[in-house]
């Protein structure tokens, strides 16, 4: 199956409604957004220019972690290093200026491990950031940092647990087994909190991890985020890291699929009709398996994440180079938490740049590019690797990153608007791709003009490299 993101959902609907019902909580951000905002992002993606600043931020402050997960994404370049508060707090008043709505706080490390989180936390409410989602194990998740994130009422709480037990805790965590205990007892702390808050925030989600060793647990997971409150849980598998720092004989895919079967059967009966559970195995070749425990456990449908109707999947590439930034604890500055890892250089560093800096430096400028020449190209993109500077594979190949449709797709007016803009975009490049046709075969045939077309190529060049830098026309390949 194509889709990135399973839910159960009862009622069968794909529409906006029922995404927003199941993602109350975090959106990467986007709920947060104006819709002026989200018009002046239409024009700069269309003109391949920057915005003022990113509208939504993932913040990994500090790369020090308290746990050693052997499926850590960021393994291999996470550092010792932490921002100092000091200048988290510039960094976070210069992304304001820049139009920051709202923040993900997730990490190389832990973020509730940074020693000043606190400080950060409120200094994020002070300056009206909206914490979208914190990602984190849960270990230092304090009796004051619950009380923080229930106060400033932060949008969602992601609990990587992972494991179903103690033993297998320490085998997927490399901690000691006790340490499962004391985040279970966090977990239920901040619930508790919760129940005493303003309102139902923020909303938890609990993770849990398969591999070939544990993915046999899968309904004991489900029963484990059930007894802990959970609004969601979701049932994810650990994926090739660069490098093959993991070995391919833990990791899942299609050939698991007749022995997982029976399991997922069990799982889809034991939810039912609720909308808590979450299945995100499609990058690991389960797909077909998941519809078919669906069907045979006579449960609700599995249906992609809602979409409204004005969003079409030509449309569907990614544009975080003019609304989202990463920004890890010795300064780095990445598109996403997609592209952190050794095989990937930083766009820059903010340690002693101010962001603005970076966010308008040729490097970005490449990416913004390579980003819109995807999205120009929709449904008909083939993105051989040589052909980009700093885009990978997972930006534009459909069905591995799930973070370019999941939380948008079910804006009716921005995708209306970013798909009649592309349209034009594209009508314009295949009527210059005419012109450029039928002025190639009169030069043919009427030698003679050769010399006149040569000339009028050179002192057009400046021209033909603004449309093309400019409006995406693609006549600067030419001459």
């Amino acid at each position: 199956m194509a889709s990135e993101t399973l839910v159960l959902d009862p009622s069968a609907t794909t529409g906006a409604d029922d995404a927003r019902r199941r993602r109350q909580g975090a959106s990467h951000g986007w709920s947060h957004v104006q819709r002026e905002r989200k018009q002046a992002l239409v024009r700069a993606i269309v003109a391949g220019e920057a915005t003022a600043g990113p509208l939504h931020a993932e913040l990994d402050l500090t790369d020090r972690c308290n746990v050693a997960c052997y499926f850590c994404n960021q393994m291999d370049t996470r550092s010792t290093l932490q921002m100092p508060v000091e200048r988290a707090r510039e960094l976070i008043d210069e992304l304001v200026a820049g139009g920051l709505a709202s923040v993900r706080l997730s990490g190389g490390g832990d973020p509730l491990h940074h020693k000043d989180i606190l400080g950060i936390l409120d200094h994020l409410e002070e300056r009206g950031v909206v914490v979208d989602q914190v990602t984190t194990n849960g270990v230092s998740l304090t009796p004051e940092v619950s009380r923080r994130l229930v106060d400033h009422r932060a949008r969602e709480v992601s609990i990587s647990l992972n494991a179903v037990d103690a033993a297998d805790y320490h085998r997927m965590m490399g901690v000691k087994p006790a340490l499962f205990d004391r985040v279970l007892e966090n977990v239920r702390h901040l619930m508790a909190v919760r129940r005493d808050g303003p309102d139902d925030l923020p909303v938890v989600t609990v993770q849990f991890l398969l591999d070939r060793e544990n993915a046999h647990r899968v309904v004991e997971a489900w029963e484990l985020g059930n007894a802990l409150g959970a609004e969601r849980v979701a049932i994810c598998a650990v994926q090739p890291i660069p490098g093959e720092r993991i070995d391919r004989a833990r990791i899942l895919d299609a050939s698991d699929a007749a022995a997982l079967l029976p399991r997922f059967v069990e799982l889809m009966r034991r939810a039912g009709e609720s909308t808590a559970l979450e299945v995100l195995l499609g990058a690991s070749g389960l797909g077909p398996m998941l519809e078919e425990a669906r069907r045979r456990a006579e449960g609700a449908p599995l249906v992609p994440t809602a979409a409204e109707p004005a969003f079409r999947p030509q449309d569907g590439g990614c544009f975080f180079a003019w609304y989202s930034t990463t920004v890890t604890g010795n300064g780095d500055v990445h598109p996403c938490c997609q592209l952190i890892h050794p095989l990937q250089d930083p766009l820059g560093n903010v340690s002693a740049t101010p962001m603005a800096t970076v966010w308008n430096n040729s490097t970005y400028q490449i990416l913004r590019r390579e980003m819109r020449e995807v999205l120009l190209e929709g449904a008909n993109r083939e993105h051989p690797r040589e052909r980009f500077q700093v885009l990978q594979p997972v930006c534009h190949e459909p069905g591995v990153c799930w973070l370019k449709t999941m939380y948008f797709g079910g804006d009716q007016e921005f995708y209306g608007e970013l798909g009649a803009a592309l349209d034009q975009q594209r009508a314009w490049r295949r009527g210059a791709g005419r012109v450029e046709a039928v002025a190639g075969r009169l030069v043919q045939r009427v030698p003679s003009l050769r010399p006149a077309a040569t000339r009028m190529l050179a002192l057009s060049r400046p021209l033909r490299a603004w449309m093309t830098r400019r409006l995406g026309i693609p006549l600067s390949r030419l001459g």
